[in-house]
């Protein structure tokens, strides 16, 4: 296990790159970060120090963030490669790498986005408040919003509405949001409250609560066995999926927890949160 100052602030978003050899990390008015997730050596850090937020992920040709609008940054450098899109409360990209869906900062739209082009395609108004997360399925056919109203299951083709879901806690933050491997689960919370339901019917399956503080993130392992989730509370908890009980608790004493992330393939995990501390452990396999 080992633990890296990240950053002065908080830190909201963290991702592996695909290989694993890199952790992009960032938060609100923070420029995004890359740092080496074995010895939390910084690779790079963008010149960007506008609000970036929830949503960070890696894509084919660099690591996507949101400093006002989108933004990609080159893997190697952090210089940015291409910026699209005046508005962007947060984002997911598709699994084919194409594709980026984009919720806006001033309404509860929803848009498709060519990832190379920047070419604004097919939107659908929801009414589900600000869009905090936005989440697409592994196998590219569901993409789900999660606002400060309203839960929706969007057809990711058409962005028809397949369920959707109020809840009076959603009022209260909802952050995080994940779609297991094989597509089957989503899970979302709203404050203290974590809904797993089963896609797509969206049928709730069982519901975690915690004591005090609410749920930040939430991350699967690549075989779908478990869900890791971070919260304010300042420990990361890994549910089992076929039960959905608790099976460990990580607390290493760093304050309240922001993000979790799971790396490719299954080895490693990472946290981070309110004091700006990233924490890498190995999993078990």
């Amino acid at each position: 296990m080992l633990i890296w100052k990240g950053h002065s602030r908080p830190v909201d978003a963290l991702a592996f790159a695909p290989d694993g050899n890199a952790l992009a990390l960032s938060g609100y008015y923070l420029a995004c970060k890359l740092i080496d997730p074995i010895t939390g050596a910084r690779l790079w850090t963008a010149e960007t120090n506008s609000a970036v937020g929830l949503s960070l992920a890696f894509v084919p040709d660099g690591v996507l963030c949101r400093p006002s609008g989108l933004a990609v940054l080159d893997r190697n450098t952090g210089g940015e490669i291409r910026r699209f899109g005046d508005r962007c409360q947060s984002f997911a990209p598709a699994p084919d790498g194409r594709t980026v869906f984009v919720a806006g900062t001033r309404n509860d739209r929803v848009s498709r986005y060519d990832l190379n082009t920047g070419t604004a395609g097919a939107e659908v108004e929801l009414e589900s408040g600000a869009v905090n997360r936005l989440a697409v399925s592994p196998d590219g056919k569901w993409l789900a919003a999660v606002g400060c109203k309203r839960f929706y299951l969007l057809e990711a083709d058409t962005l028809e509405e397949r369920a959707s879901e109020s809840h009076r806690a959603l009022s209260s933050g909802t952050f995080a949001l994940a779609l297991s491997p094989d597509g089957r689960f989503l899970v979302y919370s709203a404050g203290r409250e974590m809904f797993v339901r089963e896609v797509p019917e969206c049928r709730e399956i069982v519901g975690v609560q915690l004591a005090a503080k609410p749920f930040m993130d939430a991350a699967f392992s690549p075989d779908g066995r478990s869900l890791l989730t971070a919260s304010k509370e300042g420990a990361v908890r890994v549910y089992s999926t076929t039960s959905w009980e608790l099976e460990k608790s990580f607390d290493w004493g760093i304050g309240p927890l922001r993000a979790v992330a799971v790396s490719p393939d299954g080895t490693r995990a990472a946290a981070a949160g309110d004091a700006g501390r990233v924490v890498v452990w190995d999993l078990e396999v």
